[in-house]
């Protein structure tokens, strides 16, 4: 073999390569995008929850309406999307809400609520970062 037909079988390699990893990107993109719409009503859902908590968590007084929101998430749209992390933040809010009669709810548990909280928006960080975008998960 000469060096030309060498390099002509490298060259022919090389654009197989980038072909193939082109092809390879191309599909990685499309199953992501495939996904997005997905994805985008789970982040919503999440900033909802996590917002919703935080409100019931910082308040001194929490809004019935609030906590209304919370157990509709709970038992409705957040069992569409949540996988074991939010379920369990989900559930530990929930039951940390039981125990707090509503005039208490800002004053008797505050700091327990506020940590239950923060554990569902860590939750949903983990879970977008998992199925979005691995880089999530590095910021802090």
């Amino acid at each position: 073999m000469t060096a030309e037909n060498t390099i002509k079988a490298f060259v022919a390699l090389v654009g197989l390569a980038g072909f193939v990893f082109g092809v390879g990107k191309f599909l990685e993109v499309q199953a992501v995008e495939a996904e997005r719409p997905y994805l985008e009503k789970k982040l919503a859902w999440c900033e909802e929850a996590v917002e919703t908590t935080s409100r019931i968590s910082t308040s001194a007084e929490p809004s019935q309406k609030d906590i209304d929101r919370f157990w509709q998430m709970y038992w409705g749209v957040m069992g569409l999307i949540e996988k074991k992390s939010i379920t369990s933040a989900m559930v530990e809010f929930g039951a940390g809400l039981k125990t707090l009669p509503l005039a208490e709810a800002g004053s008797k548990d505050l700091p327990s609520m506020k940590r239950k909280s923060l554990a569902l928006a860590h939750a949903c960080r983990r879970e977008l970062s998992e199925e979005w975008s691995p880089s999530w998960s590095k910021r802090r």
